[in-house]
């Protein structure tokens, strides 16, 4: 048996696993599927009553439901034999929880260059995508997300798409913290604790969830804010990804709104960054996967 066809049977076998020993599990509600995102103004930027946006018109476009997961991945990767480029060069960046409290200003200090570490291997050598077919796939570069989503029949969104698709019908500014809190109840996954000691998983998840364990926003999308980071369109060495991850915690990052941004490397995978991709508007709803 290939190895992508295998690796397909067994992430089958644990699709439904949710949430692993030891953390509450959700409900998640989302499958497969792409979005259709009505042409609207979005208040580009937006971040609060001091910081109003800009209006922007975006054209309707198409958006996949939720991240990239794992199980979709893999599908892209039986069917190409593309190798990421984690892959490539052995390694990549595992976030690493210090284990006595440390400064906040060296990111160092949680962030481990890590050999094995891959989309395959998501927490480091010996670990595997046992019970994770449904979580979001990590530890791909822009590149990667690009390939992807160019065998899938779209692109990266761009950041006006992204945004868009994230405020859904927003019409008004909003108190940033309620794209991840509704009166203390998480709307999104994120860091609830002390950052980087200790998550404590009060929404459900310390570290990554499955998709769609969140409600979505009113066009349907889930998990645009929180959760991972995602890859939105650019060239050049420096990209951008957007709305913030389970790293965001109140103490540290807060990154958990649509507005939030991250300047990153467009060749370096990382265990918190991951994407989703946008298509022309006449794509079917199911979606493109191309054999």
């Amino acid at each position: 048996m290939r190895r992508g066809a295998a690796l397909l049977l067994a992430l089958a076998a644990t699709a439904t696993l949710g949430a692993r020993e030891g953390q509450p599990v959700h409900r998640c509600l989302a499958q497969d599927g792409i979005v259709a995102v009505p042409a609207g103004t979005v208040l580009l930027g937006e971040d609060g009553a001091d910081r109003p946006g800009r209006p922007v018109r975006v054209a309707a476009f198409r958006i996949d439901a939720h991240e990239v997961t794992n199980r979709q991945f893999a599908a892209f990767v039986a069917a190409t034999g593309y190798r990421t480029q984690a892959e490539k060069e052995g390694a990549s960046a595992l976030f690493v929880s210090p284990t006595e409290p440390v400064s906040l200003d060296d990111a160092a200090r949680w962030w481990r260059w890590t050999k094995g570490a891959d989309w395959r291997h998501p927490t480091g050598p010996g670990s595997d995508l046992a019970g994770r077919a449904d979580e979001p796939v990590v530890h791909v570069d822009r590149d990667d997300a690009a390939a992807y989503a160019r065998w899938a029949g779209g692109a990266l969104p761009t950041t006006e798409q992204w945004e868009r698709a994230a405020r859904g019908n927003q019409n008004a500014t909003r108190d940033p913290i309620d794209w991840a809190f509704d009166h203390g109840k998480p709307r999104a996954n994120v860091w609830e604790g002390v950052f980087p000691i200790r998550d404590t998983g009060d929404d459900g998840y310390a570290g990554i969830a499955p998709v769609g364990c969140f409600e979505a926003n009113d066009l349907g999308v889930y998990d645009m804010v929180g959760n991972v980071w995602e890859w939105v369109a650019g060239e050049g060495a420096v990209g951008l990804v957007k709305g913030g991850s389970y790293l965001c915690a109140m103490n540290y990052c807060a990154n958990f709104r649509p507005a939030a941004y991250q300047a990153q490397e467009h060749d370096l995978p990382t265990s918190h960054i991951g994407f989703r991709v946008a298509y022309p508007l006449d794509t079917p709803s199911g979606g493109v996967r191309r054999s």
